[in-house]
């Protein structure tokens, strides 16, 4: 019998697969992320959360990734620097007073030169590696950090973060635009012209942002234009920056189902080809795949 535990621990949240002989059994999801653990009691959040896998008579494997092995999560896990090989990744293990399981977290990745960091993209990237191992092309991982990351035969050579979603939350929540951007729908064509503009006059950015409210206040067309243009004029910005990533380029988009969708409306057209796989997916499929690199 193969038993093991994979565990995607991110700031905010915890996922916990339990997986036998290949087969998902059971699953465990909460809002323990990081940011929530008091006192540094990380391995008491675990055991409570996944007490009923855990037996006195075996030592059951816990392999991790995300936030876990940041600077502010249970122990750092070094960096591995860009260009590197996801078949070769490194983990450490914190020491636990629990006998009952063993516990890997695997390292986040780094670039030096236009310096940069991912820490849990890199298990969903190998998750798509796993059956996708000599592509050559871009991989997006649309977030509140999205991250454009080059990839040549599995090989992570080099990769671009743009903060758009974290900018998205405090503009729409610290700025004047707080009043016109209530709307929680997005309609395609406005976020599609919002991208549009910037990609052909990116020097407007803040002008354009000022617009909003000011046509809000003159003609008031509605909060899920506004909030629609505000989306575009920042995926505007980070297209233009990951040009690179995109233009006639062969795409895999890696995230949640309503981001990922969006990039695929916007990204239509303008590369060679694009596919999509949830982040949740990957992230599982990526657990396993250093799992089988440790056998």
């Amino acid at each position: 019998m193969d038993k093991w535990i994979a565990v995607d621990w991110g700031t905010s949240f915890f996922r916990a697969y339990l997986i036998e002989n290949e087969e998902v059994i059971c699953v465990v999801k909460t809002n323990d992320g990081m940011k929530f653990v008091q006192n540094n009691h990380f391995e008491e959040t675990l055991i409570k959360l996944i007490e009923p896998w855990l037996h006195q008579n075996y030592s059951i494997e816990i392999l991790a990734s995300g936030m876990v092995g940041s600077k502010q999560g249970w122990m750092e896990a070094p960096y591995q620097k860009t260009p590197c090989n996801l078949n070769n990744i490194e983990f450490i293990s914190p020491n636990v007073r629990d006998k009952r399981f063993s516990f890997k977290i695997f390292s986040g990745i780094s670039q030096i030169n236009e310096p940069d960091v991912m820490r849990g993209e890199e298990t969903q990237i190998a998750g798509f590696l796993y059956d996708n191992p000599n592509f050559s092309g871009s991989i997006c991982l649309p977030g509140s950090h999205s991250k454009w990351v080059k990839i040549e035969n599995g090989n992570i050579i080099n990769f671009k973060t743009f903060m758009t979603g974290e900018l998205f939350e405090i503009i729409s929540k610290n700025s004047i635009l707080i009043h016109s951007v209530t709307s929680n729908k997005i309609l395609k064509n406005e976020l599609n012209k919002g991208v549009n503009e910037i990609l052909k006059n990116p020097e407007i950015f803040g002008n354009a942002l000022f617009q909003l409210r000011a046509d809000d206040l003159i003609n008031s067309r509605g909060s899920e234009i506004y909030k629609s243009k505000l989306s575009g004029y920042l995926l505007g910005l980070e297209f233009l920056g990951s040009l690179e990533f995109w233009k006639k380029k062969d795409v895999v988009l890696i995230g949640n189902a309503d981001l990922i969708e969006l990039y695929e409306y916007i990204l239509h057209n303008k590369v060679n080809s694009i596919k999509n796989f949830l982040s949740k997916d990957m992230v599982l499929k990526g657990l396993k795949n250093f799992k089988n690199k440790l056998l």
